[in-house]
């Protein structure tokens, strides 16, 4: 009995033509196998092709991911760089505070400050920012969040993150604002302190007090001293009581050789009855600065030292402020 043999006809209609093939069985089965491996190696190519352009899209999609985030980095480093030189200048003032208080504390040792005029700035204080708290709750949130919420609420979070970055910098440039408000202030202070004459001109006993009766030479009549007479021999040095600058060195009628110095903050200075004068007027002047000598120049009846402090013009009385030989 002969092998099974299969005839595949294909007609043409064009050429009415028919062609016959013979097959085999075996044919047949290596064409089927053929086929399928064809199929198949197709199937793994196509398959092969979409799984590459599912990861050339993934990865298109995490490059771009990176980069987003590689921005929101970015601009978190900047923020944080920004708030750090924030803190570094805080860190700066404050410990310039630290240093003008402690010298204010040290200068109201030395000075009486019980009259001293108050400063033309009003004083600054440093309240806690009220949205401190409320930031130190918030920080708890990120530690209680599990991974994979916080990659599911990711943009949420770094929109949270921006603000809270935000807040502390305008805390912290609320706090710095009040700390440079606070040293001009003690500034303000020092400098008044500073101005305050409290340096004795001369040493020597006082020899008429202040507010003591004189009688007036010109008009006959009595009116209250102005200053203090200080009794010292003639030529013994006057020294400024303070820092200042001379407004005036020059001879008056009844003060004799008389200079007049400006310390600032309305404090003023006068030393009359000079035998010698050292400065001149706008000479700027140094506590403890020799600006003449003791005289008897003008209405003085012997040598000694009228001295003189005035606030906003006022006389008042010089042993208020005058604690200090050296």
């Amino acid at each position: 009995m002969g092998k099974k043999k299969y005839t595949v006809l294909v007609f043409s209609q064009q050429a009415s033509k028919v062609k016959k093939f013979i097959l085999s069985p075996l044919t047949l089965k290596i064409g089927a196998v053929s086929l399928v491996f064809l199929l198949a190696v197709s199937g793994y190519l196509i398959y092969d092709y979409l799984t590459y352009h599912k990861k050339v899209l993934d990865l298109r999609e995490l490059r771009t991911e990176i980069n987003s985030q590689q921005m929101e980095i970015q601009s978190f480093l900047e923020k944080i760089s920004f708030l750090e030189e924030q803190l570094s200048r805080i860190r700066v003032i404050e410990e310039q505070v630290k240093k003008d208080f402690k010298e204010v504390q040290e200068l109201k040792k030395e000075k009486k400050v019980n009259k001293v005029p108050p400063p033309p700035v009003s004083s600054a204080k440093t309240p806690e920012p009220t949205g401190a708290a409320e930031s130190k709750s918030k920080t708890t949130f990120f530690r209680e969040e599990g991974l994979s919420i916080l990659e599911k609420e990711r943009p949420r979070l770094v929109s949270r993150l921006h603000m809270e970055l935000l807040e502390l910098s305008k805390e912290a440039f609320q706090r710095e604002q009040n700390l440079r408000e606070l040293r001009e202030f003690l500034q303000a202070q020092k400098s008044v302190l500073l101005a305050i004459p409290s340096l004795w001109p001369v040493l020597g006993p006082i020899t008429s007090p202040f507010g003591d009766t004189r009688v007036n030479i010109s008009s006959g009549g009595t009116r209250p001293h102005m200053g203090l007479d200080i009794g010292a021999s003639t030529g013994t040095p006057v020294i400024a009581p303070g820092d200042g600058i001379v407004t005036s060195a020059a001879w008056e009628a009844e003060y004799g050789r008389l200079v007049c110095i400006d310390h600032g903050h309305g404090f003023a200075t006068m030393f009359g009855h000079l035998k010698e004068i050292h400065v001149k007027a706008g000479d700027k002047i140094r506590m403890g600065q020799i600006i003449g000598t003791v005289g008897t120049s003008g209405a003085a009846t012997g040598p000694h030292l009228h001295y003189e402090v005035r606030i906003y013009g006022r006389p008042v009385n010089p042993t208020l402020y005058l604690n200090r030989t050296s």
